[in-house]
């Protein structure tokens, strides 16, 4: 008997202080809930507040007129003493402030966390001090297609009494709290006997005794029971919560991706579908209507519909995940579409833009064709005039040197031609991977007539420098003499003879060093200036060809020049002549 009073003793103490525990957790929760629900009621407050202060400025036109003193008006309508009102444009310059007289001289407010936090979502709060006037508060901010509208109350005995929790809870728990262990007496005390019965129970087993069928007792062990139950339970908790940390992530992996994408139920409605599949959906369609469950009857997806027609509900796939793409076309932009079906007939489709990669695979088909086409005439030229002086052994001298002289030519030309071919892939490839330095200008336009000095002078042409002195930008300094080289090649080649190239600096864009590289030759038509930076385009190919142009000087110009997220224009001189503009930044 005093073994079974000690048990039940024991049993009481461990479920009284679990319940004591529960208490504890149920009362800070409670705590919390209702400090949460505290706060959404002064947030929801707040939050109508915004709407009253976004549509008296809409009434008043305030965005537009910048008037944003007549919000000081506003606080007749509402009845809070210490609200604090703030407008903040989009860049986050304070447009108005309720507690500060001079607001424009107040920092940006782009980075305060609840004014940052608004931008992707309904609301944000923050409870901190204020820099401008040094009172600590609790901000509301709300963004605004416009602007955004930040409300605050002072963090006083007000709102701290406010968000204070009610202390009549705490006399009820206690009630209850009295309640449950007068209850919890008499249910040890039931359970104790009953433990007490299978614990007998399981010692007459083990004697060989054999059952009392007088005795009542559970059928299976009540602690590993809950033991595991408990066990199951923890194990199917940690599995949901990774299966839920894992879709969250796999929702926030597509919503970033650049390729739109669709789940789709068996019976083709859409499950799920990220912002870039709407985007690419409307791209093609045409249809800004189109909703995404009813895009597979759309006329350009019908092999998409073929592909579902022929393999959904089937009994034998002749591959796991089947799956199959489609292109299609629209102004100008190119898509790739792929379908892939699962096991239980749900499928998945992606559509991404391949534009680039269109563009891309078309400039280097042509740029293949260009080239092979571009090499074929000094090749061949180098082999006649060698085969010439194989077959033709008798020539004299003067002969041989001449076609000796005509083949080195050639195959001047053919480097020249190789050499811009692999400047220009560089640009392509690898143009990210140039290093940068200081570079002057006025040096290296001096260097580049330096080095064209002899053909400059067979040419008669004059050179005319007028950099301003420390010209400095940050760029690739091979790259800008290769600039200023091909427009001085250029000139020399096409201006003509008895002309002036000036190189000067003039006035341009705040941030950039722009420059004039001008002559007054024969000038270039102005029909073909849109085009004279394509690769190998020639205003008179025979002209071209007969002063050893490879085509992709002006090309590797214009490159040169967006590397560096320049500009480059041409126009036609009123007194006769061409002129570049070439805008790159400091």
């Amino acid at each position: 008997m005093t073994e079974s009073r000690s048990y039940r003793r024991k049993l009481f103490l461990y479920y009284f202080s679990i319940f004591l525990l529960f208490s504890v957790v149920i009362l800070a929760f409670q705590y919390h809930r209702e400090k949460k629900i505290r706060i959404a009621a002064l947030d929801t407050r707040l939050n109508d507040m915004t709407l009253l202060v976004d549509n008296y400025i809409k009434v008043n036109s305030l965005f537009e007129t910048g008037n944003y003193r007549l919000i000081d008006s506003i606080f007749n309508l509402i009845p809070v003493p210490d609200l604090r009102i703030t407008i903040i444009a989009i860049d986050g310059t304070v447009l108005y402030d309720s507690s500060v007289d001079d607001w424009s001289a107040m920092e940006n407010h782009l980075r305060r966390p609840e004014v940052g936090k608004s931008l992707y979502s309904p609301y944000s709060t923050a409870v901190r001090r204020s820099d401008s006037t040094g009172k600590e508060y609790y901000y509301l901010s709300r963004y605004f297609s416009n602007y955004y509208i930040r409300l605050a109350e002072e963090y006083n005995i007000n709102i701290k009494g406010f968000l204070k929790r009610e202390q009549v809870f705490l006399l009820f728990m206690g009630v209850v709290f009295l309640c449950i262990w007068a209850l919890l007496a008499a249910v040890t005390r039931q359970m104790g006997k009953s433990i007490t019965m299978l614990r007998d129970f399981a010692a007459r087993m083990r004697r060989g005794e054999g059952n009392d069928r007088s005795i009542i007792f559970p059928r299976n062990e009540i602690g590993e029971t809950g033991k595991e139950i408990v066990r199951i339970y923890k194990n199917l908790a940690q599995n949901t919560a990774e299966l839920t940390l894992q879709k969250e992530k796999l929702f926030r992996h597509l919503h970033v991706l650049n390729e739109g994408v669709a789940f789709c139920a068996p019976d083709r409605t859409v499950t799920f579908s990220n912002s870039h599949f709407m985007v690419f959906l409307n791209a093609i369609t045409g249809e800004h209507s189109l909703t995404p469950d009813g895009f597979i009857d759309h006329p350009l997806f019908a092999g998409i519909k073929s592909f579902l027609d022929n393999h959904q509900n089937t009994d034998v796939r002749k591959q796991e995940n089947p799956s199959t793409e489609i292109r299609a076309e629209k102004g100008g932009k190119y898509f790739g579409i792929r379908c892939i079906l699962f096991n239980d007939n749900s499928f998945e489709v992606v559509i991404t833009d391949i534009t680039r990669a269109e563009q891309n695979r078309a400039m280097r088909q042509q740029m293949t064709s260009n080239i092979a086409h571009e090499l074929k005439t000094p090749i061949a030229s180098v082999r006649g005039y060698l085969e010439t002086l194989i077959v033709n052994r008798s020539l004299d001298e003067e002969k041989k040197l001449h076609f000796l002289e005509k083949a080195l030519s050639q195959s001047t030309r053919l480097t020249d031609l190789i050499n811009d071919i692999v400047t220009l892939n560089k640009l392509d490839e690898t143009g990210s991977n140039f290093p940068f330095e200081d570079v002057d200008i006025a040096g290296v336009v001096r260097e580049v007539n330096d080095n064209l000095q002899t053909a400059i002078g067979k040419k008669k042409i004059t050179v005319e420098i007028d950099i301003e002195p420390g010209t400095v930008i940050n760029a690739n300094r091979s790259l800008i003499v290769s600039v200023f080289q091909n427009l001085m090649e250029n000139a020399i080649a096409y201006a003509g003879e008895n002309v002036t190239v000036t190189v000067r600096s003039i006035a341009g864009e705040p941030g950039f060093s722009t420059f004039s590289f001008a002559d007054n030759g024969i000038g270039i038509p102005e029909e073909h200036q849109p085009r004279i930076f394509e690769r190998f385009y020639r205003i008179d190919d025979g002209r071209s060809r007969k002063s050893g142009g490879t085509g992709l000087g002006l090309a590797i110009v214009k490159n040169a020049v967006l590397l560096h997220k320049g500009e480059i224009s041409v126009r036609s001189r009123p007194g006769g002549g061409v002129e570049f503009i070439i805008a790159i930044p400091k």
